[in-house]
């Protein structure tokens, strides 16, 4: 049985969910998430005989790690790690386009989680430390519809979150906060996470 990515199951929505051949058979990890509470799950499938088996008629699964904690944010951080830990256990799931299309299906979710309630046009960027002014944007896009613009954002916001060396300055909201704006956007947008600019502008 295969539940589809994007569907409810089980109260989780399947975020994201790889799966491979190994010696005659086929392993395969899924990550899921509770929206009503922030929770999020990474599961390990069971083993088959196919690309579609990775659950049982029932939609079970084989194992399972639930991130509860009070900060959404934080499950899902500990949850990618895992997620990747899992995906690397189980044989020749893990590649290294494996871990882009990871975050891609998470900013997808996440850009997701909050309609516009009309149709707009934006831009999604960032400006490395020090262009915070009238400087080239680092990053830009063309104008994009709101949704699209937000999960640019959310992209480049992964990517800019990523390296440590990326300094806190004055004026800079936390990675959660960061996340949650973005999220909640539905309009032009400006804010500072770890002494970068992200926007979304018209």
């Amino acid at each position: 049985m295969r539940i589809k990515t994007g569907r409810q199951h089980q109260g989780w929505t399947v975020v994201h969910q790889a799966r491979g051949p190994w010696r005659g058979s086929f392993q395969g990890v899924w990550l899921g998430v509770d929206e009503a509470t922030g929770h999020w799950i990474v599961g390990r499938q069971r083993d088959g005989r196919s690309m579609d088996d990775g659950f049982d008629a029932d939609g079970g699964w084989s194992t399972s790690q639930h991130f509860r904690e009070d900060i959404a944010y934080l499950n899902m951080r500990r949850a990618l790690a895992v997620y990747e830990s899992e995906a690397m256990d189980a044989s020749d799931v893990w590649s290294t386009i494996w871990g882009q299309r990871t975050h891609e299906a998470v900013a997808r979710h996440l850009a997701a989680r909050v309609p516009f309630p009309v149709p707009v046009k934006l831009v999604a960027g960032w400006m490395g430390p020090g262009l915070t002014g009238a400087g080239t944007p680092s990053g830009l896009t063309v104008p994009l519809d709101g949704p699209f613009a937000k999960y640019e954002l959310i992209r480049y916001l992964q990517g800019a979150t990523r390296f440590e060396w990326i300094a806190a300055e004055a004026g800079s909201v936390s990675e959660q906060e960061a996340y949650q704006l973005v999220i909640n956007a539905t309009g032009p947008l400006r804010f500072m996470c770890r002494g970068v600019t992200f926007f979304l502008s018209e």
